[in-house]
Formats: C-alpha cells, structure tokens, sequence
C-alpha cells in the first residue's frame, strides 16, 4: 500500500527547496568575492609555509655559523683547558659578523656572550658589562639570561664587589631573587669562598649542593680545590670520590663549564 504524503510533509519539502533555490542564487551572484577570499587564505597559508621554512633555514645557518666562531675562540682540542685555546681576535670577527647577520636571534646573542667573555679577558670591563647587563634584560628566564647572570657576577667578583654579590646570591639560594636556580647559586657561592681562601665556608655550600642536588653535574681540575677539599674537608673530598665514582662529577674543566653544562 502506497504511504501518503501529508500537507505537512509537502511543505517542508518545498521550503528546502526553496531554501536551495535561495542559496544557489546567492552563490551564483557572489562567487566572485567568494573565489577572492578563499584565494587570500590559501595565499596566507602558503606565505606562513614558506616563512616557517626560510625562518627554520636561517637558524641552522645561525647555528652553524655561531659553531664556526665558538671553535675558533675555545680552538680545536679545548677539552680538559682552563682557558680557550683558540684565537680570540679571529673569533671576534666572526662573532660580529654573526650578530650582524642575525641581529634578533638566539645564536646572536650567544655571540654577544662570548664577545663579553673576550672583552673581559682583555680587561675591557665597561664593554664586557654593556653586553651582558643587555643579555641579562632580554633574556630574564632562559638559559642565556641566566649564563650573563653568571659571566657578570665573575666580572663584578673582579672588580672588587665579592661582598655584593655573595648576599645577591645568598638571595638567589632562598628564592628571593630569581636571577639564578638555587644550585646554580649554591655552587657560585662555593667558588666564591673558595676564591676567597675560605674552605670552610665553601665546603658547606658545596655539601648543600650535592646533598640537595644529586643529580647536579660537577667539573673541576684545579689540584688546589682537592687540595684544600682534603686538608680542611676531608669528608666533602669523600663525597667527591664517589661522585667521581658515579660518573657524577670529572677531573677536568674548561672555560665556565660547569654553570654552562648544568644551565
């Protein structure tokens, strides 16, 4: 038996179709801006394609080039040196010419870092401070922030203000400056005191450290700091041993490594 049709049905049949009827009018006389709009987002989407891939492309150059400069300033086999090896005179004309290049990036500002770290070395402070206190602005919560932080307390310890800087970073242990982590602090407070021919004191801030940070990665070859380590704490030499033991902690250093590689 053939199903009915009601009124009800039939009108709702003819306002869909009208309802297609308007929608196909209204297409039919606006296709134009339509067409022109989804031109401009696909064209948006291919220029922010193409943006990301030369933007991702720079920034290996970047890297390399800043790479290029880092070996030629630590030289070819810094590992295990207190001090680079390598020519900072060439170095700092390629560093320049990273910044030049890439004025706005990561990579450049390290090289302003390491151009600090030679301004120091050949004693122009004033220099050395402009570069990193600049760092230490545009980088308040990153890695590179923090290892200005660390290159101008050395450079203010230089200058004479080790007693500033010791309740700046005792401030920094408790949390009430955030300008470094708190091991990071313990350990600068350690090389501190122990620069400052006071063992004692740098030998709990050493133990503090590897008793609250386990995991804290050490690297030192000055035979003094053993030296001192066994006459004045024979027990914190101990700790080292079996650090050293846990592959925790190496007999060697290089240039700011051991903030460099915790950072």
């Amino acid at each position: 038996m053939a199903r009915r049709i009601t009124r009800k049905q039939l009108k709702q049949s003819d306002e869909f179709v009208s309802t297609m009827d308007s929608m196909v009018i209204w297409l039919s006389g606006n296709w134009r801006p339509i067409a022109a709009g989804i031109g401009v987002v696909c064209a948006v989407a291919l220029i922010w394609w193409l943006f990301g891939l030369w933007n991702h492309s720079r920034s290996e150059y970047a890297s390399f080039a800043l790479q290029q400069a880092v070996v030629i300033y630590e030289g070819e086999d810094s590992f295990g040196q207190l001090q680079p090896t390598g020519d900072p005179d060439a170095a700092e004309v390629v560093f320049l010419q990273v910044i030049d290049d890439y004025g706005k990036t990561d990579q450049a500002d390290m090289a302003r870092l390491y151009l600090a770290r030679i301004h120091f070395d050949r004693g122009q402070t004033d220099a050395a401070r402009d570069l990193l206190v600049g760092l230490t602005e545009r980088h308040r919560d990153d890695v590179i922030g923090r290892l200005a932080t660390i290159d101008l307390i050395h450079l203010r310890i230089a200058a004479g203000q080790a007693n500033e800087v010791v309740a700046e970073l005792e401030a920094m242990v408790v949390g009430s400056n955030p300008g470094l982590p708190r091991d990071v602090a313990l350990y600068e407070l350690g090389q501190l005191y122990m620069a400052e021919q006071n063992p004692v004191q740098a030998g709990e801030y050493f133990q503090k450290l590897m008793d609250e940070f386990p995991e804290f990665h050490f690297s030192q070859s000055q035979a003094s700091v053993y030296a001192i380590a066994a006459q004045h704490d024979p027990a914190m030499l101990k700790a080292i041993a079996r650090r050293l033991h846990e592959g925790r902690w190496e007999v060697t250093a290089s240039h700011w490594v051991e903030n460099d590689m915790n950072l």
